[in-house]
């Protein structure tokens, strides 16, 4: 029973070794690592800033006994080998042999932690995730943390619960390298808006155009009333101002969205499946555009090379199946392009039609071409003009279908895509992260390693160096709900292909959440919810500063500037600004917009430059309007250290 000790505990140290090298022999050989090879000790696993370690209770060595919390008293039951399983660790108990596991493969919070056969299961390796001190122990499977009831009681199970960076979930673990620290990083206050901002997106002056449904806090599934709630979003002052939509008869809940190249706001289907409608920012206004062809929700939307928008998919509204290609021409427009039919970007979805349709990654390319991307395995080019053309491009890499996933461009022809879900409900996330290559002409992948936590529901900034934020999502894919939340956003660095933790956010951001760039370089997150009276409304949004804003003390890092900036350029010229001295590079970022982890609009462009000899910047705009679409950018300066200025809004025609 707990508690209980036996002087056994005092045999010979020999036997003691003897018999966990024995024990330890076997797992360690499966996990790729000999015993005399691996430098690491065992020791203890200790709840931080307090005498309570993880116990295998009574001592057992029995496959399926609970490992608890007890006080720290250096049995040979309280001591863990971390055994390096790539990037995550298998701990390994000396007294049993066995491995630490969430019993049953539990998705769920609540899993109690046993000790069972080690066998390679995710559900037995871990991420250690740097926080207060200690360690998170993060389970591969569930992206939950391992977590004590509380810092005193003793004998009571340990399970995993969704990761909140308390003292319950904090743990001093010896015995290993220490994992890459936290990046400087920091959140805002969330900020409270009008609605739940289920999508949003850039507007030239800096302001974010978010909207929810015919309702500020819910939806109408059926007969919607024709109507949306809106708000403008001021991230330099926090405030933002309401406005209810009815003239244009469009419940714009779920839509394609594109960032048209003069600037607007084009929204297609969703609810009210054939709508579409513009939002002007020059004159803050509504107008209903021409109607789709095909009635279509939850489709893929992208701005083309030829300032055109092209659409593909969207079961969830307006029937099931046949939802083709369609391309929209300012002046004349849309035009069903039968040749890309939805066939092609289908996933095994466990709801069907209804879902296997939904988000395609879409990539405009030179000539009105696309590169789909996902969520699909399978990949491939569609040529927009007339009927249309598919070729294939292959299968993105090892990764599966990745419903809720995402992908983004973060620099020319180079494509990141992370996370998501065999299905789109009631299905286990991935970690995974592909790399696409898309510079030469064809498609060549590589699997990289994965992210530290599962993640559907997320969403994909790239910042101005090039780096990716990967923030919010939940482990198992559960629309309206929060459970199994991840808090810690991750950034990727294209130097070492790695993903590195950040500060938690406060807020869940899971499904119906969404994130975007600012001008000012740091990334807006927010939302999560629109499901009427429910616990997971979440009407507000959280500002985060990425650790390239930041010193390694947390302080604020000196920014370049840019003193002069035309508004305009045209594709193939060079344009003249001036800034600070010490300017090492300079980015054009695309104001783009989100909605349901989807972002096809933002893209990275660096820049190649020279200095005049007056010390101004001679920035030389790619003539290609497949680099860059056409249409309104943030321009970035960066000093060497890669800390970028605030951005001026630049238009490219």
């Amino acid at each position: 029973m707990p508690g209980i000790r036996s002087t056994g505990h005092a045999s010979s140290l020999l036997f003691r070794c003897m018999r966990f090298l024995l024990l330890i022999a076997m797992p360690l050989a499966w996990a790729g690592v000999s015993p005399a090879a691996h430098a690491q000790t065992s020791a203890p696993i200790t709840l931080n800033g307090t005498g309570m370690c993880a116990d295998v209770s009574g001592e057992s060595r029995t496959p399926g006994a609970p490992v608890i919390s007890w006080s720290c008293w250096g049995g040979a039951n309280q001591q863990w080998l971390p055994a390096a399983t790539g990037a995550r660790y298998t701990l390994i108990n000396q007294n049993s042999g066995l491995c630490m596991d969430v019993s049953g493969i539990s998705p769920d919070p609540g899993g109690p932690i046993i000790q069972w056969t080690c066998n390679g299961g995710l559900n037995q390796a871990f991420s250690l995730i740097p926080q207060g001190g200690g360690y998170a122990i993060v389970a591969g499977h569930s992206g939950l943390c391992v977590s004590a009831s509380n810092t005193t009681s003793q004998g009571v199970q340990l399970t995993q619960q969704v990761c909140n960076g308390s003292a319950t979930q904090t743990w001093q673990v010896s015995g290993l390298p220490a994992p890459k620290a936290a990046l400087p990083s920091q959140w805002s206050e969330p900020v409270t808006l009008p609605l739940v901002p289920l999508q949003a997106a850039n507007l030239p002056n800096g302001t974010v155009l978010v909207w929810a449904a015919d309702s500020a806090l819910d939806f109408t599934p059926n007969n919607p009333p024709g109507q949306t709630y809106t708000a403008i979003f001021n991230p330099s002052t926090g405030r933002s101002r309401q406005s209810i939509v009815t003239y244009t008869g469009h419940d714009m809940f779920c839509p394609g969205i594109a960032n048209l190249p003069d600037g607007r706001i084009f929204v297609t289907g969703g609810s009210s499946a054939r709508q579409t409608s513009i939002y002007s920012p020059s004159t803050s206004t509504w107008t209903a555009s021409d109607q789709l062809k095909i009635p279509r929700g939850y489709q893929g939307s992208v701005t083309l090379s030829n300032g055109n928008v092209f659409l593909v998919g969207g079961s969830w509204s307006g029937g099931l199946g046949g939802k083709s290609g369609e391309t929209w021409t300012p002046g004349s427009g849309w035009q069903i392009n039968g040749a890309i039919t939805d066939d092609y970007i289908v996933t095994n979805d466990n709801a069907g039609w209804f879902r296997a349709d939904n988000h395609a990654w879409l990539f405009a390319v030179g000539n009105g071409r696309v590169f789909h991307a996902g969520p699909s395995r399978a990949m491939h080019w569609f040529d927009t003009a007339g009927n249309g053309n598919v070729t294939s491009a292959g299968n993105r890499g090892s990764d599966g279908n990745a419903m809720n996933g995402n992908a983004v461009m973060y620099d020319v022809g180079k494509i990141l895509a992370v996370g998501g879900a065999p299905s789109y409900d009631q299905s286990q996330a991935t970690s995974n992260a592909t790399l696409i290559d898309i510079s030469s002409g064809t498609a060549r992948t590589q699997t990289i390693a994965p992210m530290s936590y599962r993640r559907a529901f997320s969403n994909s900034v790239v910042l101005p160096n090039g780096q990716v934020v990967v923030v919010g999502g939940q482990t198992f894919a559960a629309p309206f709900s929060d459970d199994n939340a991840v808090l810690t956003p991750e950034l990727w660095d294209p130097q070492t292909n790695a993903f590195s933790p950040l500060a938690p956010q406060a807020i869940p951001r899971t499904y119906h959440s969404v994130a975007l760039l600012l001008n000012d370089g740091r990334v807006l997150s927010g939302g999560g919810g629109l499901c009427g009276g429910c616990a997971t409304n979440h009407t507000d949004v959280e500002i985060l500063t990425p650790p390239y804003l930041l010193n390694s003390d947390g302080s604020a890092a000196s920014r370049p500037s840019l003193t002069s900036v035309p508004t305009d350029a045209q594709l193939g010229t060079t344009i003249v600004v001036t800034g600070s001295r010490n300017v090492r590079a300079f980015v054009l970022m695309r104001s783009s917009s989100v909605t349901h982890s989807l972002n096809n609009e933002q893209r990275r462009v660096p820049l190649s430059f020279t200095v005049g000899t007056a010390g101004e910047y001679q920035l030389n705009i790619p003539s290609d309007p497949g680099v860059v679409i056409p249409g309104y950018y943030m321009l970035f300066a960066l000093n060497g250290r890669g800390v970028p200025s605030v951005s001026r809004v630049l238009l490219v025609h």
